[in-house]
């Protein structure tokens, strides 16, 4: 919905909660929240992560690395009492909301994970999200 032009033309529309104007995007806007939603979780992230640098993984690898990551502690000091609850996280939460999103192929009889976001939105978000809090650490 736009609120009103500016005199070059640009399109502003006033959000409700705060009043703050904001500039009108376009189609892209509804994609870029989308994939803010989905980011928004910290395991996601890590899902995502992970994958785009191996592109397939099986479910209890990617519980051991976002569980050693949360621990800060190397993936071979990883207990299976460590592991258990990321799992079922992922398992029964982040996953299938994930493939539901088309993000990820995600094989629930045989435990594997494969990255197939094609999205240069997500992409840069992610990538955006990684240096802020991995690749400065």
């Amino acid at each position: 919905m736009v609120d009103y032009r500016s005199e070059d033309g640009e399109e502003y529309a006033t959000t409700a909660e705060s009043g703050t104007e904001l500039p009108v995007v376009g189609e892209h806007r509804s994609s870029v929240d989308e994939f803010l939603s989905l980011l928004s979780n910290r395991r996601r992230r890590d899902v995502l992560y992970c994958l785009s640098e191996r592109e397939v993984a099986s479910v209890e690898s990617l519980a051991t690395t976002i569980a050693a990551r949360e621990a800060s502690v190397s993936v071979e000091r990883v207990s299976p009492d460590d592991r258990e609850p990321v799992l079922i996280d992922l398992y029964h939460a982040h996953l299938p909301k994930l493939a539901d999103r088309r993000l990820i192929e995600y094989d629930r009889r045989s435990g594997t994970v494969r990255w197939s976001a094609s999205s240069d939105e997500l992409e840069a978000l992610l990538e955006c999200c990684y240096g802020l809090e991995i690749g400065s650490a």
